[in-house]
């Protein structure tokens, strides 16, 4: 909070949907908040999880570069001497980001700015460069360092999604949503096939939800492999959602069309 800016230099504020029992955070440009009337040309709206995992891997990949923390070093006078001592600083930095439990904590003490930008995402961190800094999460005398990632920006609904490019980027995120809804066909055409559901309208019942819906899904137990192998390891492209995989792409029946149908070759 406080640390994140789009690219008019507004501040992006800590938001939340509720959907059933599920919390959803998001990160929205401050004049979507405020409802102005350019909001919907120029408002951001990220999923957190995902702008924290592409700044969490921006940030780790800006402390195993060994010589911008040198560079940064040198711009502040520290002596060469203390160098090996700041590189053992980044390594731990570097694990309490890749931990499920410290990331939050860690990204809170090294960030200091993240704006999202034309040319990509900039992430300037404040690395201390001290133990007693490290332990005491002070940055009084931290070595700046900032980099920019090239970065396209996809919509997906009324989200916007970071795609980060080249060897730099972050690793590829599966989409929940997406696998949670062909796991739900494959098990509905399952129990129809097996004759554990009589039809799709008694399976509906069962389930309380509408029809069309059932007929949706389970057409998704008859996916293509390559495509299901690619949404699980987090390669599908950006833009394919679950709604949109369901509800606006006719697949059809050949697994090489469906598979040009959705993006994934």
């Amino acid at each position: 909070m406080g640390k994140l800016f789009d690219g008019s230099a507004q501040s992006l504020t800590p938001s939340h949907a509720v959907k059933g029992e599920r919390r959803y955070r998001y990160y929205v440009s401050r004049n979507l908040i405020k409802g102005t009337s350019d909001s919907g040309q120029s408002g951001w709206r990220l999923p957190a999880p995902e702008i924290e995992h592409t700044v969490a891997s921006a940030a780790c990949t800006i402390l195993s570069d060994q010589a911008a923390i040198a560079e940064a070093a040198h711009t502040v006078s520290l002596p060469e001497s203390r160098l090996p001592s700041i590189f053992s600083i980044a390594v731990a930095w570097m694990k309490r980001l890749q931990s499920e439990v410290e990331v939050g904590t860690a990204l809170s003490a090294l960030v200091d700015r993240v704006d999202l930008i034309d040319a990509g995402i900039r992430v300037s961190l404040k690395l201390p460069n001290s133990f007693s800094e490290k332990r005491h999460g002070t940055n009084a005398t931290a070595l700046t360092i900032t980099r920019v990632f090239p970065m396209q920006i996809r919509r997906r609904g009324f989200e916007m999604r970071l795609v980060l490019q080249g060897s730099r980027a972050p690793a590829p995120l599966a989409d929940l949503a997406l696998i949670k809804a062909i796991a739900k066909g494959r098990k509905w055409a399952d129990d129809l096939l097996s004759g554990r559901a009589e039809s799709v309208a008694a399976l509906a019942r069962c389930e309380g939800v509408l029809l069309n819906y059932v007929r949706r899904l389970t057409r998704l137990a008859f996916l293509s492999p390559r495509i299901v192998e690619a949404m699980v390891a987090g390669h599908q492209p950006p833009e394919l959602t679950a709604k949109a995989l369901t509800e606006r792409i006719e697949l059809p029946l050949l697994w090489s069309g469906q598979e040009r149908a959705v993006g994934i070759s």
